[in-house]
């Protein structure tokens, strides 16, 4: 019994390679992932629209696009949490939340009781610091 496709070779996920974000102004949002994450602009191709690449971890890179964003920032839950988020994993949230603070930053905690904080960009994407034992 069969799911409806022919596959003659076996597929694998890797990982991620990258995420992109839409961003109104790229040099309005770059302080944000620059010196609240601490994120490593890296090279990008001409690719005919504003934006920048930055280096998220190992492996991975954040795209961001300046594109008019189709989504609406009006309306959407105050916790980042609720919203649409990435989650990165970070080694301990407290000197991120010492960061945050210290630029005047908004930031919630989790719900939940994991140790995990949420904050938004200047265009109102939502992004989770979350550490693992």
């Amino acid at each position: 019994m069969g799911d409806g496709m022919n596959q003659t070779a076996p597929i694998e996920l890797l990982g991620v390679d990258h995420v992109s974000v839409l961003v109104a102004d790229v040099d309005a949002a770059l302080p944000f992932y620059r010196q609240v994450l601490g994120l490593r602009l890296i090279d990008r191709p001409e690719l005919g629209f504003p934006g920048a690449w930055l280096k998220l971890s190992d492996g991975v890179d954040l795209h961001l696009l300046q594109l008019p964003n189709p989504d609406p920032v009006a309306n959407r839950p105050a916790h980042g949490g609720r919203d649409r988020h990435v989650a990165l994993r970070v080694r301990a949230t407290e000197p991120f939340a010492q960061r945050l603070a210290a630029l005047n930053w908004p930031f919630t905690r989790s719900h939940s009781g994991r140790d995990a904080l949420f904050c938004r960009d200047t265009d109102g994407n939502a992004w989770e610091l979350v550490a693992r034992n």
